[in-house]
């Protein structure tokens, strides 16, 4: 980056405002190389600005997985890659730095999941395998990207034949929630954590109604192979997954198939209590929704209330009162 004769008359810091963001806007374009030299040159306004050195940093870690990346023969498995650096270098790499500039982090998680949507869109319309995996991965980089329409849209396309994907039904939620359809987000996320906690990608959801579930899971000291089976109780009994639908009568036949199965394998496998005790309170809570949905009788009512009180006496407290 060359300072003209504007750009030295002024101060350090505007200069230093200038070196960030055309850094920033090479980070946009994937230009890696180009945000490391520039972050270089900019060094010589000031060679400790913490910021600076952050950006620089990251530079080098993008740079070299651009390089990585031209290795790869198949775009499936770059978008598989790119993912998988993104998650590395927001979970473990950042914990690093001193300072972070949140303009180039955004322009970074701009390019990187706008990429990976061009190559599984592209995927996609090549017809490769696996149509149904690849359509969710392409949903997740139109989300991270911002592109929550394009995500929406292909979501529900795939949900439209692969029904019970609780994964993919997460992921519409987070995108609902991030559009302001906060209904719809609380009545998909609450399917998906009935359908299949284990699905959910935790890490990669935005969602503000489920970080308040987590932080009250760390606060009650959960473990956090936990979480997932908690959430849907947490989420019922705190308010947050307050929006309900109808059984059909398959469900409900369903469900107290599933409740009964569940009993059976709480009793047989105690070690697994930490995942089989939330799962079968939570559908309960569900059950309970039903008979208050069709104005069933009180007893019955009270009978999955004190089976609810013999598996967890403190869920049974907050809940009821």
């Amino acid at each position: 980056m060359k300072f003209d004769e504007h750009e030295t008359s002024l101060d350090a810091s505007e200069r230093l405002e200038l070196a960030l963001k055309s850094v920033s806007a090479a980070f946009s374009q994937g230009e890696f190389t180009r945000a490391e030299s520039e972050a270089e040159k900019a060094l010589s306004i000031r060679y400790d600005d913490p910021e600076l050195i952050s950006v620089l940093k990251c530079a080098v870690f993008w740079k070299d997985r651009a390089i990585r990346l031209t290795e790869f023969p198949d775009d499936e498995q770059k978008g598989d890659f790119l993912f998988k650096e993104y998650q590395g270098f927001t979970q473990r790499f950042l914990q690093r730095l001193e300072v972070r500039s949140e303009t180039a982090l955004f322009a970074i998680r701009q390019y990187v999941f706008s990429e990976m949507a061009r190559i599984y869109t592209e995927c996609l319309r090549q017809g490769k395998k696996d149509s149904g995996e690849l359509t969710v991965k392409a949903a997740k980089a139109f989300k991270g990207s911002g592109a929550f329409d394009k995500s929406i849209e292909l979501l529900e396309t795939f949900l439209q034949n692969q029904r019970d994907d609780a994964g993919a039904m997460a992921e519409l939620a987070d995108c609902w929630e991030m559009v302001g359809e906060v209904r719809k987000a609380k009545l998909f996320f609450r399917e998906a954590f009935y359908l299949n906690p284990q699905r959910v990608d935790l890490e990669g959801l935005n969602s503000t109604l489920i970080r308040q579930i987590l932080e009250i899971l760390k606060q009650e000291g959960y473990a956090p192979a936990s979480w997932k089976e908690w959430i849907p109780v947490y989420g019922v009994i705190y308010g947050v997954f307050n929006v309900r639908r109808d059984l059909k009568p398959l469900e409900l036949g369903q469900l107290k198939q599933s409740i009964f199965a569940l009993k059976n394998e709480l009793q047989d496998h105690n070690l697994q209590q930490g995942l089989l005790l939330p799962r079968l309170i939570n559908r309960y809570f569900w059950l309970i929704d039903h008979y208050l949905a069709v104005k069933e009788e009180r007893s019955k009512i009270e009978e999955v209330l004190l089976n609810i009180k013999l598996l967890d006496e403190r869920i049974f407290s907050i809940y009821t009162h």
